[in-house]
């Protein structure tokens, strides 16, 4: 990706990335040196050719032109911290509350089946069909309906005391 471009950021992000820093942590500590948001830096360094781009579920997601693996500790580091965002998700998106994800939590295998529903639900609205016209919007419905008669019985949301309440006040 050649620019003409240069990114105040260019130096210090390079040598993070040299040492294996992934671009993110690497992206989160210049920006709280320099005293600016994240995007800004990352804006910045995609405009020198430093990273890559791609808009994912409405938002910019950036990675190194140039990487390196990272050792251990920083790789199951990311992977802890890209699971609590997940769950942080699910909440503050208002796909489960609190109690209903204490309610699955005898086994790891119950914990990620219940949790494999909003996995889905994240991506469901990303994909997109090539066509256009009435042939790309069949093709996406027919995928949607594929896809929820899959889904198996488990996914389903238990009912929350709330509602129980209601229930039962109604009868």
């Amino acid at each position: 990706m050649p620019t003409t471009k240069k990114s105040p950021h260019a130096t210090s992000f390079n040598s993070a990335i040299k040492r294996g820093t992934p671009a993110g942590i690497a992206v989160d500590a210049i920006a709280r040196r320099s005293n600016t948001r994240p995007g800004a830096v990352f804006s910045s360094l995609h405009k020198a050719g430093l990273c890559h781009r791609q808009k994912f579920n409405g938002q910019w997601v950036y990675w190194a032109c140039e990487g390196r693996k990272s050792n251990a500790t920083v790789t199951k580091s990311r992977q802890s911290d890209f699971w609590q965002s997940f769950i942080d998700w699910c909440i503050a998106g208002g796909h489960c509350t609190p109690e209903q994800l204490a309610k699955k939590v005898s086994s790891q295998q119950e914990f990620m089946n219940y949790c494999r529903g909003f996995f889905n639900r994240q991506f469901s609205g990303a994909s997109s069909s090539s066509r256009s016209g009435r042939t790309a919007k069949r093709t996406v419905s027919r995928k949607r309906t594929t896809a929820r008669k899959s889904r198996p019985t488990s996914y389903k949301f238990p009912r929350t005391e709330s509602t129980t309440r209601r229930l039962r006040r109604a009868a």
